[in-house]
């Protein structure tokens, strides 16, 4: 099937998210982008991978109080980060720039899947090529995916659920000007539990295909 779509998904941790994401990369055929840019990340700024792995997703924790203060720099800062020039930022937040430029390339090259990594914030001017999605599901489920496929002990679960959630949410809050899982803020917002995987991206791809008159 022929797309020039560049679907970027957020996702509640446990959600199955990601794999929503890499099955509508399967469908459609077309490049699937998570961990995979760490890689990029660590090629363009010659950082180590395991030191990007280590604060992927995450926004600075010396910045929370400016978060909570309702202070976003980054939010009003243009998002050509190339010559930012801003060598005292925190790892995290120098490793966000390099993404942000990582990610156009990325979009440039034409439709694909990015996961996370606030993409839809980075690519908001790709109107007419953007569907972004944000995946969610009932904490319950979210626990059980949590203990069957990542190994958490089911008394830990719905912490590590709602952990992982406010470390998404504040990564994204601080670095766009939009709250993370709300639903004004997404083409789509959808919870997996109902349709299943599979289903799940296969509506959105129907989705994406009646949105461009297919």
């Amino acid at each position: 099937m022929n797309t020039s779509t560049i679907f970027t998904i957020g996702r509640q941790f446990g959600s199955a998210g990601r794999r929503v994401g890499s099955e509508i990369a399967k469908k459609l055929d077309i490049p699937f982008y998570d961990k995979e840019l760490i890689s990029l990340v660590a090629k363009d700024s010659g950082l180590n991978e395991a030191l990007i792995e280590n604060v992927d997703e995450k926004a600075a924790s010396s910045f929370f109080q400016s978060l909570m203060a309702g202070s976003n720099p980054f939010g009003a800062f243009p998002m050509a980060t190339s010559n930012l020039g801003l060598p005292d930022l925190p790892i995290n937040d120098r490793i966000f720039l390099i993404q942000c430029d990582a990610i156009r390339e990325i979009a440039k090259k034409g439709p694909c899947v990015i996961v996370g990594r606030c993409a839809d914030y980075v690519l908001r001017e790709e109107k007419n090529r953007l569907l972004s999605i944000f995946i969610h599901a009932p904490l319950e489920v979210r626990c059980d995916r949590a203990t069957n496929l990542y190994k958490i002990p089911s008394k830990k679960a719905q912490s590590e659920c709602q952990k992982n959630d406010r470390t998404r949410a504040h990564y994204y809050n601080y670095f766009s000007d939009r709250k993370w899982g709300s639903a004004s803020n997404y083409d789509i917002s959808i919870d997996s539990s109902i349709l299943g995987v599979s289903k799940t991206a296969e509506c959105i791809i129907n989705f994406d295909k009646i949105r461009r008159g297919k």
